[in-house]
């Protein structure tokens, strides 16, 4: 028990995300780790199948439409709602404008020091080159890859190989069968992995500059994390409870969110931001003519893979520049509210505390707030998933035996 004990400190000390070391640890001790990826029969058009091409390709086809058919509901309930353009929001929020981003060349001392970054791992896209190849081959291919790389920056063209990513079906839970209870992990190439963090890195850089992301965002972003959204949720409510104040939050949980983002809008979003000239020609060229297949394995164990399908729409899982893409789309929507209420956002995951002395003002304020997050989510050709989104009422323990204001 003294040796287990010390073993696990070890691993926490020497940990990087010790969250996460934490997790792993218990699972560990539970013995509650996750399944594995073999997956020996799915219920495809209400039978049960037990061929692995099919399932393949059947798990392809799902994930693959589960954004067109959430963005065609979303465009049908746009027109009816709200005829709100996504661009008028930017424009009702920033009032000021944005230096142009320039790209910088990349240098083998750049490209080396982000290969040393990589973990070393076996694991691989559909070219099967994994960064433990890649780290060993360092020496012979820096040179080349720092040419490639800069012409890629010059020219604003993203190489077509590099599109193709290779999707493992995670069971998450419920029903085995079903694909709804599996979410796509993607493995992207490593090459990819590289160039996405040289153009990150530039990106970034100009979000900064220009203090074009808000504080309200705590997701993806140096120096913030979850422990820090949490607190700045908790003490806002608490602040709220304390001043007597009537105090309701409402939790979001968008559909497929990264998904389905809308190419165009995004990339209309970013030359607002100053991203424009070669820099937005790239990101178009690394948004369009992606493609993925599914790979599953049989009862040998083999790998079975799908057909390629194209990718129409969303920010590429599992990819460097995808959370990135995803903060920039999402910026604008806490300055639509934060007059009436107090957003915390943590990529997706979206919070909101409602708060107000006088009575009949926090009522008014509810079904704005409500309201305008809605139209938002709409003209962004964002699904609101109601099943899973709360809306709550905070109270005092000496209040939880008085008549609570309905608000509806």
């Amino acid at each position: 028990m003294a040796a287990k004990k010390f073993y696990y400190n070890k691993l926490l000390l020497k940990s990087n995300n010790k969250t996460k070391t934490t997790w792993n640890i218990l699972k560990t001790i539970t013995n509650n780790r996750s399944p594995g990826n073999n997956i020996s029969s799915m219920t495809i058009k209400d039978k049960l199948s037990c061929n692995p091409l099919a399932i393949a390709n059947a798990f392809n086809t799902y994930f693959s439409s589960v954004a067109e058919n959430l963005l065609t509901k979303n465009v049908s309930r746009k027109t009816i709602i709200n005829n709100k353009d996504f661009l008028s929001y930017l424009h009702q929020n920033f009032i000021q404008s944005f230096s142009t981003m320039k790209l910088r060349n990349t240098t083998t001392y750049e490209i080396e020091k982000i290969i040393h970054s990589l973990k070393s791992k076996n694991s691989h896209g559909y070219d099967e080159i994994s960064s433990r190849i890649l780290k060993v081959s360092t020496p012979y291919v820096l040179s080349p890859l720092t040419y490639i790389f800069n012409m890629i920056l010059q020219t604003g063209i993203f190489p077509d190989r590099l599109k193709f990513s290779e999707v493992k079906p995670l069971y998450k839970k419920g029903d085995k069968t079903e694909f709804s209870n599996y979410r796509p992990i993607s493995l992207l190439p490593t090459f990819s992995k590289i160039i996405e963090k040289i153009i990150y890195k530039r990106l970034y850089s100009h979000l900064n500059k220009n203090n074009i992301l808000l504080k309200e965002q705590f997701g993806f972003r140096e120096k913030l994390s979850t422990e820090m959204s949490t607190y700045t949720l908790l003490n806002n409510i608490l602040s709220s409870l304390d001043k007597k104040n009537y105090v309701r939050g409402l939790f979001c949980d968008l559909q497929k969110a990264f998904d389905c983002v809308n190419h165009n809008i995004l990339l209309a979003k970013m030359e607002f931001y100053g991203i424009s000239g070669i820099v937005i020609k790239l990101m178009r060229s690394y948004l369009e003519n992606r493609h993925q297949r599914v790979s599953v394995k049989d009862i040998k164990l083999n790998k079975v893979s799908s057909k390629w399908e194209p990718v129409k729409h969303g920010v590429p899982q599992g990819s460097i520049l995808g959370p990135l893409l995803f903060l920039i789309y999402i910026n604008d929507f806490p300055l639509t509210i934060n007059k009436m209420a107090n957003p915390i956002l943590f990529a997706d995951d979206t919070s909101i505390i409602i708060s107000n002395t006088n009575p009949e003002e926090f009522k008014s304020n509810v079904s704005s707030v409500l309201n305008e997050t809605i139209n938002w989510f709409n003209s962004n050709f964002l699904t609101l998933n109601c099943e899973k989104s709360h809306f709550l009422q905070f109270l005092l323990k000496k209040q939880r035996n008085k008549n609570a204001n309905n608000i509806f």
